[in-house]
């Protein structure tokens, strides 16, 4: 049924969660996917200090985020904005 479907016009600008969130009723399955994967997870953490390198030394003993929240957080970041060659990462 979605294939069906003319191809919407790419030139347009699209915003993909007011079209997911106006074709939830007629593609349920697609819809709710597009909600998992376009999802933002809300943290009280601004998103500036977050990915702020800046005088921020994580170890053992100063960081109240887990591990894995600290190396995804990391990661988002140089999705983000890349990696510059003299950053130098602390973990």
């Amino acid at each position: 049924m979605y294939l069906d479907e003319p191809r919407s016009d790419i030139t347009k600008d699209i915003n993909v969660l007011s079209f997911w969130k106006a074709h939830q009723y007629c593609y349920p399955e697609l819809a709710s996917m597009a909600q998992d994967i376009l999802s933002i997870p809300i943290s009280t953490v601004a998103s500036k200090s977050a990915f702020s390198n800046g005088g921020h030394i994580l170890d053992q003993y100063r960081s109240s985020l887990k591990h894995e929240n600290v190396e995804a957080l990391i990661c988002a970041k140089d999705w983000l904005f890349g990696i510059k060659g003299d950053e130098e990462l602390c973990l």
